[in-house]
């Protein structure tokens, strides 16, 4: 994608890309779209952790202050926790985000990146191989082997697009040919299972290169991928080398061909990874393009389905720019309005540029601001602000409020944003609901049902149940006795330190502790839980789910909150609690249902008999 020479600077200052590689990690600071101010490259071995490496390079660009900021790891996304697969690196997002003062962090999968920085290729930035043309608005296909084999896709969906967050590289693999069933088979022999990415990837062009020396009678001395793939390319191929790389282009269009058919990615499938554009002129003669297309009765309609291979520089700088755009200008609630706005930048004059900025930057501060105070924060006039309003055909800014008023009641994207004393009130208003409403639907989405239904029926059986909180966790623990004693159960809350010393002695198998936490880490309740635990006592945790009280407990119910316990009062957390309780108290009450009418039944008789004894 060509810079753009007009683009106009963030108004929050410049955003932070990472890149992470098997070896190297790439940097680069974006400050306005399309324009990477600086870049760099570091190696990956020189810094024991991601944090130095992010460090150094800011340090090298005497930089302090970044507010946003997006990393694309070569790695599954689940949780907070992540361990990369080619380093030592282990960090938690949360914390990474603290230590720089960020207001956000993405940690975006490669590939889920890679398919949104497609949105951003410039038609030379990529390379057709075969025929076809992509049906607009379809379902694109993205998948490329290096390290591993990256796939994901893009879907549009309603005036934007998404990225898919897969691990289909790791599907089976089925052989095509006996050349492939002798490779498949001395992959098999030594892993067991044999995925795309055992045999399409670096490690998989030299386990190809190991099998096929091994027929040849050649001593299968080991190869890595580069000197394959040079070796193959060379004016006089070596005729193992040239037959392992031609067999990586052809298992990689089988495997293509059937992501096309898997997603219906009438869009196209691009190619991406670090090892194909190094092989351009032999992938386009090879057997790739042939074996996308045969499937069978389905070979005239994959013969449609156009194929390209990435060509772009920063491809995967590019992908986390994207992710990020489109996450903070979703997190605005993009309503048509903003998506017009931002889609018109070009037509506007210079300083309705800066005004539209601004109001792409925070759109709720403009609900509450007036013309006069809008006109100061972006250094224009008033008349400016109005013709900014009329130019997008309102009548003036109590017109445009209107409009913007509607556009942002929509959803709200699961995501933590950090409260600002700088934010206009507007916007700090709307990051704290937000984040509220966005946490539970984290919670919502990471509670698994199985282990629900575990703690469901582990309180529906218990002949006693003590709930222990403190702190804010204690609020949320006494409005757990409340409500599951209207059900008819033994509930008991102890929120004081010494209490739940005591009383853990003479839990036994029959009970079950309840317990609240928002750190999982206080020692008073952990040697408690543990004390329980010994004597044969089911424990229940709302609590972080990597915390030592998620591994003293019998079930967790994963509350994990971005919550500043230093700073704030952890209100996002006690909310968490208070719905899950909401939940668990809701099941019982279906499962109790039977009882509880019979004793409003049995309730409605005596009453009815003492007034009939009255009467007589």
């Amino acid at each position: 994608m060509s810079p753009n020479p007009a683009a106009l600077p963030y108004p929050d200052g410049p955003r932070l890309l990472a890149d992470v590689g098997a070896s190297n990690i790439r940097f680069a600071l974006e400050t306005a779209p399309a324009c990477f101010g600086s870049t760099a490259v570091l190696a990956c071995a020189a810094h024991d952790s991601l944090e130095s490496a992010i460090r150094t390079f800011l340090q090298s660009q005497n930089l302090a202050g970044v507010r946003h900021a997006a990393l694309s790891l070569p790695n599954p996304i689940s949780g907070d926790r992540i361990k990369l697969t080619n380093h030592p690196w282990e960090f938690s997002v949360e914390a990474l985000r603290r230590t720089f003062g960020l207001q956000t962090l993405l940690a975006i999968n490669d590939y889920t990146a890679l398919a949104m920085g497609l949105t951003r290729l410039d038609p030379h930035e990529r390379i057709q191989i075969g025929g076809g043309d992509p049906l607009p608005g379809a379902v694109v296909g993205v998948i490329g082997p290096g390290t591993g084999l990256g796939v994901s896709a893009l879907v549009p969906f309603q005036d934007r697009n998404v990225s898919l967050t897969t691990e289909g590289g790791h599907a089976s693999y089925a052989a095509q040919d006996d050349d492939e069933a002798l490779v498949v088979a001395h992959a098999r022999a030594r892993y067991g299972h044999v995925s795309g990415e055992r045999l399409i990837s670096a490690s998989g062009l030299e386990l190809t290169y190991e099998a096929l020396a091994l027929r040849s009678g050649h001593q299968p001395a080991h190869r890595a991928a580069p000197d394959i793939s040079a070796a193959a390319l060379a004016a006089e191929p070596d005729p193992v080398a040239h037959q392992a790389l031609s067999m990586f282009c052809a298992m990689l269009g089988t495997a293509a061909g059937n992501l096309a058919l898997t997603l219906g990615a009438q869009g196209g499938v691009y190619i991406g990874g670090g090892i194909v554009p190094q092989i351009a002129g032999f992938f386009a003669q090879s057997a790739f393009r042939a074996r996308f297309e045969a499937k069978g009765r389905f070979q005239p309609w994959l013969a449609r389905v156009p194929t390209w291979i990435v060509a772009a520089p920063r491809a995967g700088l590019r992908g986390a720019s994207a992710m990020l755009d489109d996450h903070l200008t979703a997190d605005h609630g993009a309503g048509p309005l903003l998506v017009d706005i931002r889609a018109s930048m070009d037509k506007l004059s210079a300083s309705e540029r800066i005004v539209a900025q601004d109001l792409l930057s925070a759109p709720r501060a403009w609900m509450s601001d007036s013309i006069a105070r809008i006109a100061e924060r972006c250094g224009v006039s008033t008349p400016t602000v109005m013709r900014f309003c009329r130019s997008l055909g309102f009548k003036g800014l109590v017109d445009f409020k209107l409009r913007l008023g509607s556009g942002l009641s929509g959803t709200t994207k699961v995501a933590h944003r950090e409260v600002s004393a700088e934010d206009p009130t507007a916007e700090r208003i709307g990051k704290i609901f937000d984040n509220s409403i966005s946490a539970l639907i984290g919670l919502r989405d990471r509670l698994h049902p199985d282990v629900f239904e575990r703690a469901v029926t582990a309180l529906a059986n218990a002949r006693r149940i003590e709930v222990y909180g403190t702190g804010s966790a204690a609020l949320a623990a006494e409005d757990a006795q409340h409500k599951l004693g209207r059900l008819g159960l033994a509930a008991l809350a102890r929120t004081d330190a010494q209490q739940q010393n005591l009383t853990s002695i003479y839990l036994g198998a029959e009970d079950v502790l309840l317990v609240l936490s928002n750190s999982g880490e206080l020692d008073s309740i952990n040697e408690a839980v543990a004390r329980a635990r010994h004597a044969g006592t089911a424990v229940i945790a709302v609590c972080p789910q990597r915390s030592e009280l998620a591994r003293l407990a019998d079930i967790v119910l994963p509350v994990d909150h971005p919550d500043d316990v230093q700073a704030l009062v952890p209100m996002v957390s006690r909310l968490m609690q208070t719905v899950m309780i909401d939940a668990l108290v809701s099941d019982l009450a279906l499962q109790r249902r039977p009882l509880i009418h019979r004793a409003l039944a049995h309730q409605d008789d005596q009453r009815f008999d003492a007034l009939s004894s009255h009467s007589r």
